[in-house]
């Protein structure tokens, strides 16, 4: 009876200390994973929305960005850097046991106009520049990119990106994933022999769109309020009608390589043809408050009637520049182009997947011409030709010129190194039960400046992390594991 007795409490013994040890191993892992300080992220997310629902209404430039940026890096006693092209680098160097270890960059864009939405990425980045852990040499750089016209990107000194870096850069979507691939991008422009004439009609219409939101040219361009677009249904009518007419003037607010922002324009016509023409203008003022008021609180689509002789424009356009521009802006449009079923499919593409997207972002009205920059995204040559050559059949269909001003090629990455351990770091960071534990692995269908990065240093390993808000805390935190992992043992 005794030898059982002690035979019980041997096995009891046992099991406490297996029990102990399990319990060891996950207190150990768990706060071995659980590195983001989400009272830094949830305190710097929570003062850009702040700044956003101020009085202010927002940032107001580039610089106040920065400032905000660099004002919190003070209050924390973060070094960082800002260099000559508006990049903030914030450089921790590497402890002496991982002098070794290869160095990772953190990169985010930083555009005034996309902060209150990116809120998350960027106190993402910023978490992660103030961690405290031990690791290899860890830069997070806030790339200047207003306007999207990559001047931190293009002008960051290549001594951060080495061929043995470890490039993550991170932006926010609707969904969370991993990407080693994205579109490549051209500049193009179509001019229009321009002439200028005495006008031979008796009023006016002033246009004006304003109000509206810029972002970066994506796959989401057809849901995008277009001023060049409303304008350009404007002029077909009259065309269609067979109304005489001619353009007085237009300006856009061009956004660089954004979205514009809003448009003037002066048409003039005779005074018999300005009822039904005005009924259909608020049709589309209609369309545009329907398809758009609601998510645009500052959106205005207007008119003005000037009947006034003495203000009515003297100088006009002429009806072939006229007829020109209108058939430009009806045959080359915004938007996105998709697969069909007689394409050759990419792997893992389908049909109704986006292969290219083709943006007009001005319209830059002179006394002899009238140029359209058009900005074209496209998965490779190919691709990218096929929308390139419909717009130059346009130009040449309506004797105006076209030209390519400038490209960036895609971004492509062919190590698997980086874009493999971070998959399998998320996984073991996020608990099973969750149904976003994996982290799934797509190739971008838009251009992102992974494609500068890469131009810095070929060798680089460069992956593309797309979080969706509510996911950001969970990347940051993925990010920081990995980090962390590289140069020990095991990684957990």
């Amino acid at each position: 009876m005794s030898k059982l007795f002690n035979s019980n409490k041997f096995i009891i013994a046992l099991i406490l200390a297996a029990v102990l040890i399990a319990w060891g191993i996950s207190h150990y892992k768990s706060g071995s994973t659980k590195l983001l300080d989400k009272e830094e992220y949830t305190g710097f997310k929570t003062a850009i929305a702040e700044h956003a629902d101020s009085e202010a209404g927002g940032f107001s430039d580039q610089r106040d960005l920065m400032d905000f940026i660099e004002n919190w890096a003070d209050e924390h006693s973060i070094k960082y850097r800002e260099d000559k092209y508006g990049n903030i680098i914030f450089n921790k160097s590497a402890i002496k046991r991982k002098k070794n270890v290869t160095p990772t960059l953190i990169a985010v864009s930083m555009n005034f106009e996309t902060a209150a939405d990116n809120a998350q990425v960027l106190a993402a980045a910023a978490a992660i520049a103030t961690s405290d852990i031990e690791s290899g040499r860890r830069t997070v750089v806030f790339f200047n990119d207003e306007k999207g016209l990559a001047t931190g990107y293009n002008g960051i000194n290549e001594k951060y990106i080495n061929s043995k870096t470890k490039v993550i850069y991170l932006d926010k979507g609707s969904s969370t994933y991993l990407s080693t691939g994205s579109f490549q991008q051209r500049y193009t422009v179509v001019s229009i022999p321009a002439k200028r004439e005495k006008n031979p009609c008796d009023t006016a219409i002033k246009i004006s769109i304003t109000g509206i939101k810029s972002g970066v040219i994506g796959p989401g361009i057809d849901k995008q309020p277009d001023p060049l677009s409303a304008f350009s249904s404007l002029l077909t009518r009259l065309k269609s009608k067979s109304v005489d007419c001619r353009l007085a003037d237009i300006t856009v607010g061009s956004n660089g390589n954004m979205y514009p922002v809003s448009l003037e324009a002066t048409i003039v016509l005779n005074s018999y043809n300005l009822s039904s023409f005005t009924a259909y203008i608020d049709k589309r003022i209609k369309a545009w408050d329907k398809s758009y008021g609601s998510d645009y609180e500052n959106l205005v689509f207007k008119y003005e009637l000037i009947e006034d002789e003495e203000e009515i424009p003297k100088k006009v356009y002429s009806a072939d520049t006229t007829d020109k521009l209108t058939g430009i802006l009806y045959t080359v449009r915004s938007g996105a182009y998709r697969y069909s079923e007689s394409d050759a499919l990419p792997e893992g593409k389908k049909v109704g997947d986006i292969y290219g997207i083709n943006c007009l972002t001005d319209i830059d009205a002179e006394k002899t011409s009238i140029k359209i920059p058009v900005i074209i995204q496209g998965v490779d040559d190919s691709f990218t030709e096929r929308i390139e050559n419909d717009n130059k059949a346009a130009a040449e269909l309506y004797e105006c010129s076209y030209s390519q001003t400038g490209r960036v090629d895609a971004f492509f990455n062919n190590k698997d190194k980086l874009s493999r351990t971070f998959k399998s770091t998320f996984e073991k960071v996020n608990d099973s039960s969750v149904a976003d534990s994996t982290l799934i692995m797509i190739t971008d269908n838009f251009f992102t400046p992974c494609s500068y990065l890469q131009a810095k240093n070929a060798n680089a390993d460069i992956i593309h992390i797309r979080t969706k808000g509510s996911a950001a805390p969970g990347i940051a935190n993925t990010i920081l594991c990995y980090i962390k992992a590289k140069g020990n043992t095991s990684i957990f």
